[in-house]
């Protein structure tokens, strides 16, 4: 081989090396996407709650039985085939929804994290028909972010000490970050080429039918959308560009805040007019991870609004004190 070419790829390998081992990368991002997958979670407890002992308890729908026998089939497992008590069934639902809320606030950290992916797919496991894209990427998202320093920010914990991360860490950090990015580039890319073999997306009326869909219908705003087809048309090849190019545009530094604007807008349009909400939250903290100064940015103002609310409320509620033991 040429010398020349063998110096340039030893350089780039030398740069990705360098960019694993110097420092954790979008730490910021990965603690937006644990956050939105807690939150993402506890709010799939919440909505199940009412109905929690027919649809995932031992005498519900599946029954301990069913559940024994659908987990064995696909060779997986669910914490909820142990027993077929009820006050097990109770222990175990209420312990995986104040985890998913610890995990949402920040708190607990890694085995936190991980004991919140064993109980969730527990649950999911116990009846997968409540299962959607939001919910499988969020159970997948878990595994990856194990391997990240996804507390470094959005959480309730202040104060504490922040380690200096080594080598090791930043590797393990990176690795994780990769693997999210990876994952969600192969969705984007994989959804957009089927897409394209679809004869309604070939000639832009995918999107008509979609939002026609009993599920999907919302009366006052879907009609005065399918109502004009050149949006529709619009909208079908947007779709379908935006999910092929994507891992293209994120590949160059440019191109991110383009892509990341287009898919984001995507899932803002799924989430209101679909009620996709859970897919289209866990996705859309999946892109920032392309654009972590933006949401430092984010974090910042966030925070700083919030200090400035709990001063105000502070120095409010000091007021009050201070007049009633004057009076």
């Amino acid at each position: 081989m040429d010398p020349v070419v063998i110096r340039a790829l030893a350089s780039r390998v030398g740069v990705v090396a360098d960019w694993m081992v110097d420092a954790p990368r979008a730490a910021t991002a990965l603690s937006l996407l644990r956050a939105v997958v807690g939150l993402v979670s506890t709010a799939f407890y919440i909505r199940q709650y009412a109905g929690r002992s027919t649809f995932f308890g031992p005498y519900g729908v599946y029954g301990l039985e069913g559940i024994r026998d659908y987990t064995a089939g696909i060779g997986t497992w669910s914490l909820y085939v142990a027993s077929d008590s009820a006050v097990f069934f109770e222990v175990v639902f209420h312990i995986g929804l104040v985890v998913a809320l610890l995990v949402t606030l920040g708190v607990g950290g890694r085995p936190v994290l991980a004991a919140h992916y064993v109980l969730l797919w527990s649950l999911y496991m116990a009846n997968p028909a409540f299962m959607d894209g939001g919910d499988a990427l969020a159970a997948s998202a878990v595994l990856f972010l194990l391997l990240t320093r996804c507390y470094s920010a959005f959480t309730i914990v202040r104060g504490r000490r922040k380690r200096e991360a080594g080598p090791i860490s930043s590797v393990l950090n990176n690795t994780g970050l990769l693997l999210l990015a990876t994952q969600v580039t192969v969705v984007y890319l994989m959804a957009g080429l089927y897409k394209v073999q679809g004869e309604l997306w070939q000639d832009g009326t995918a999107l008509y039918y979609i939002l026609n869909v009993p599920e999907f219908f919302l009366p006052g705003i879907t009609p005065s959308l399918v109502q004009s087809d050149w949006l529709m048309v619009i909208g079908a090849y947007a779709t379908v560009l935006t999910s092929v190019f994507f891992p293209v545009l994120v590949f160059f530094r440019a191109g991110r805040p383009v892509a990341v604007t287009a898919m984001l807008t995507f899932h803002l349009a799924i989430a209101v007019l679909m009620g996709l909400t859970s897919f289209a939250l866990v996705m859309a903290a999946f892109d920032l991870l392309f654009v972590n100064a933006h949401v430092v940015g984010l974090h910042r103002r966030a925070r700083s609004l919030w200090d400035g609310a709990v001063a105000r409320i502070s120095a409010r509620f000091q007021g009050e004190a201070h007049g009633a033991e004057s009076a």
